[in-house]
């Protein structure tokens, strides 16, 4: 449940970074060209995401420790994606792989026993 939690962290706030104007985001992503065409629609859509992320972890850890815990979730997938997506350090492939691997670890972590 963490895993997906964080993927709804790490989208929403990829989407409202996409249609941000201070943010140096490459021309050559070819999400900033579609979020350059629909901004409202963009931040619209990371807004629910990120809503979504916080709800979930709300309802599965409790109102007060899952704010806290999106929070700090937020605060690092933030500073995360700042410094990677400029640099264009990591694609969607290998995040996909990443994301993969962390689901079917935290399944076997807690249904293993």
């Amino acid at each position: 449940m963490i895993t997906v939690t964080i993927l709804l962290t790490i989208l929403g706030f990829y989407m409202l970074l996409l249609t941000s104007k201070r943010a140096a985001i490459p021309k050559a992503i070819p999400e900033k060209k579609v979020a350059s065409k629909n901004p409202h629609v963009f931040k619209a859509s990371g807004l629910v995401l990120l809503l979504a992320a916080f709800v979930v972890l709300s309802i599965f850890w409790g109102v007060g420790s899952g704010i806290i815990s999106e929070f700090i979730i937020l605060s690092i997938v933030a500073s995360l994606a700042v410094i990677v997506v400029p640099l264009q350090i990591i694609n969607y492939k290998q995040m996909t792989i990443i994301f993969i691997l962390s689901f079917i670890f935290e399944l076997y972590l807690t249904y293993a026993s």
